[in-house]
């Protein structure tokens, strides 16, 4: 009986982790349509924790908006 040939093993493996990693992106997919990301909001913590620092190094200043450059 004849050993498969090592090029025939490596395209088997190859075909066999293309259709794996096919099937995982078409889930990812499907599960982002199902459930898709939140928006994001300002987090109350982040906006105290800037309030904080900008009292301390400028005292009496006051905050009245906080928003992040992209």
């Amino acid at each position: 009986m004849p050993s498969p040939e090592l090029w025939l093993i490596c395209l088997t493996a190859f075909c066999a982790v293309a259709l794996l990693l096919s099937i995982l992106a078409g889930l990812m997919r499907l599960i982002l349509t199902i459930f898709p990301p939140k928006e994001e909001t300002t987090d109350a913590m982040m906006i105290a924790a800037v309030a904080s620092v900008v009292t301390s190094l400028f005292p009496g200043t006051r905050i009245t908006k906080v928003e992040e450059i992209r």
